[in-house]
């Protein structure tokens, strides 16, 4: 087995980081426009790491999705229980964003200001946990390779 990625996982992994940069991209140069024509969704740094943490999401969702996060293994076991234990704390997690969102009930301006520091911190709090995540899916792939 070989370690790290193969040429066909290479290639798609840089496709899909190619393709990621370019929706950051437009949706930065989208929130500059709508915010020079008086649009304000949220406060700057707000806005900001919203974006960066949407497109992170969507990168690490295609790469895992694309099969070009980890090496090949020659181990063809299916692992139903951490697929649905994933899939149940996503919806955790949708549905607590909806409650959260549902109790806040944005009326005015000032209500989203002052929800800044809380979605920098969750964003923040999200990018870390991806990065544990990519930590512990690269120490599983290094102690498979060196088996």
């Amino acid at each position: 087995m070989s370690k790290g990625l193969d040429e066909m996982q290479v290639q798609r992994k840089n496709k899909i980081g190619n393709q990621a940069f370019l929706i950051l991209m437009y949706l930065l140069l989208l929130d500059a426009g709508l915010y020079g024509f008086g649009f304000r969704w949220i406060s700057y740094p707000a806005n900001i790491m919203i974006i960066l943490t949407i497109c992170s999401g969507i990168y690490v969702v295609r790469l895992i999705t694309g099969s070009a996060f980890v090496g090949p293994t020659t181990d063809k076991r299916k692992p139903l229980l951490r697929v649905f234990l994933t899939v149940l704390f996503s919806v955790l997690v949708a549905s607590t964003i909806i409650v959260l969102l549902k109790v806040a009930s944005f009326s005015n301006n000032s209500q989203i200001d002052d929800m800044s520091a809380p979605i920098l911190f969750n964003a923040a709090a999200i990018a870390l946990i991806i990065a544990v995540i990519t930590g512990v899916i690269k120490n599983i792939q290094n102690k498979d390779d060196s088996e």
